[in-house]
């Protein structure tokens, strides 16, 4: 068992790893691109309501108490394994410094004393509301709440989908340009 956690803090340390790979090289120029800096500030704006509603209907209270407690959260330790380097990226971004090392022993490795160290998160960790939650919020509760989840859910993806396909362009125009020198072809 001692393994096991042992190499899924190490893949989420790998994943941290190349975020912060990521962030050095090209961290500047994604957060100066136009594009990218819109849909950051949409995105900031849309967790902003989502903390809101959250705070304002108990939730992170709750869910706060819940994660410090030994066993039974929805923080879990493993549920950062669907985490990838993009999510973590996105917070960089935004500002966010990741953890180097797991915050509390049990849980979810970007889980510390005070909850989530993430300001972007992944869907699961959103959406899904336990039992007590749904019973505190009630249904006009949870569907209003989900649906303010949801708006922060599509800015999170339109700007994951925006940074992919950057980065992408990126590598694509570096891998022409080496292959260009070993042809001794100019490209402009």
């Amino acid at each position: 068992m001692y393994f096991m956690k042992e190499m899924l803090d190490q893949a989420v340390e790998e994943k941290i790893g190349r975020a912060r790979w990521l962030y050095a090289q090209l961290g500047q120029e994604l957060s100066s691109d136009t594009e990218i800096r819109t849909l950051l500030d949409n995105y900031l704006e849309a967790i902003g309501k989502t903390g809101a509603a959250m705070r304002r209907n108990g939730v992170v209270r709750a869910c706060t108490v819940c994660a410090a407690q030994p066993h039974g959260s929805c923080c879990f330790s493993g549920i950062e394994e669907g985490f990838d380097h993009m999510l973590l990226l996105i917070n960089m971004l935004l500002g966010r410094e990741l953890p180097d090392e797991k915050g509390l022993p049990g849980s979810c490795y970007f889980v510390g004393e005070y909850g989530c160290k993430l300001i972007a998160k992944s869907y699961f960790c959103l959406h899904y509301l336990c039992p007590e939650l749904k019973a505190m919020l009630g249904p006009a509760g949870c569907r209003d709440l989900l649906r303010i989840v949801g708006e922060e859910l599509s800015a999170g993806w339109e700007l994951e989908q925006t940074l992919r396909c950057w980065i992408q362009r990126r590598e694509n125009a570096s891998i022409s340009r080496y292959q260009a020198e070993d042809l001794k072809i100019s490209i402009p």
